[in-house]
């Protein structure tokens, strides 16, 4: 942690539910002014290149504006997470927004949770609770005045996804350590349990912004730029370097929670639940975009649809996530 970053969270974390998205974004903007840029680009190695072939996350970031840096850990993680949250919110203000009024709530309940952890592990308790709030100044984006593509939301959608999947990482890889250094503190863990929740459903209408177009768009416009000649055949959503890391956190965050107290079974359980609900996101979005029809791109020419895919994907993550409990 550091002033600049304790700055900034303290700038955005006095925004509310009930504040729009212009006083939101507002703040958003005075935040990022706090922090510094992240100071370079990393490229991935030969050895992550060849260790998953198939997955081509290179070309996955390329596609999806997705860029890798370096930099002091905590303060490039908050000025990821605004940076993400200060193109949503620019994007629904100028070009509109049809998801619902709860989805558009877990959207931002998701990005605040972040705001919120950070604040309470990094900041709370330390010198640097004594933050300054920075000011805001009006934001000159007009409702309605830009017609947005739909591969612009497309992208802007998947790169808000990949925040909240990063925000998941942070969430689940600090509740490793409590559940590890200090099993007992039973209210800490179900505190991440419960953030980890939370941006998770957010994860699910992240999925529901990206897809915030009609099918005709994506059938016309957004399909056909992610096949050949455009990119790879077999490019995917689903190949995603962040993901796999979570995926591989709750792998061993699960025998932690085998056996825990009543509190964080429940917890976890609830958690798992969001899991659900966010894949369940990714496959009614497919679903309206043909894929309980079509074959993935990931598969072309299969009679399998995309759906059936995605279906089975939640179904052994979900698995391979739920802790082996002794029969009763």
């Amino acid at each position: 942690m550091n002033q600049r970053t304790a700055d900034a969270l303290r700038t955005v974390i006095g925004i509310t539910s009930q504040d729009t998205d212009r006083r939101a974004l507002a703040a958003v903007d005075a935040a990022l002014a706090c922090l510094t840029s992240p100071a370079a680009a990393t490229k991935y190695t030969d050895a992550e290149r060849k260790a998953l072939p198939e997955d081509l996350y290179e070309e996955h970031d390329l596609f999806f504006g997705a860029i890798r840096v370096t930099g002091n850990s905590v303060e490039t993680f908050a000025y990821t997470m605004l940076e993400s949250l200060r193109s949503q919110l620019s994007d629904a203000l100028s070009a509109g927004i049809s998801l619902s009024s709860g989805e558009r709530a877990e959207l931002r309940e998701a990005f605040w949770t972040t705001f919120h952890m950070l604040w309470r592990i990094g900041v709370a308790g330390t010198p640097f609770e004594n933050a300054a709030r920075a000011h805001t100044q009006g934001t000159d984006t007009r409702t309605g005045d830009v017609q947005g593509g739909p591969l612009i939301r497309w992208r802007l959608g998947h790169q808000v996804f990949f925040a909240l999947i990063q925000a998941l990482i942070v969430s689940v890889g600090c509740l490793e350590e409590f559940l590890k250094d200090d099993p007992d503190d039973i209210d800490s863990a179900c505190r991440l349990l419960e953030d980890a929740t939370a941006l998770m459903i957010g994860s699910g209408a992240s999925l529901r912004y990206a897809g915030d177009f009609t099918a005709m768009h994506y059938a016309d416009a957004v399909r056909p730029a992610m096949m050949p000649p455009h990119i790879n055949a077999k490019f995917s959503g689903l190949q995603l370097r962040d993901h796999r890391i979570l995926l591989k956190l709750l792998h061993r965050v699960k025998p932690l929670v085998a056996s825990p107290a009543p509190a964080v079974d429940k917890s976890y359980r609830l958690l798992l639940e969001a899991m659900s609900t966010a894949y369940d996101a990714h496959i009614s979005v497919c679903s309206r975009f043909g894929g309980d029809r079509e074959s993935s791109l990931r598969t072309p020419g299969s009679r399998v649809p995309a759906v059936e895919v995605l279906q089975r994907f939640r179904d052994r993550r979900l698995g391979a996530a739920t802790p082996d409990r002794p029969a009763e």
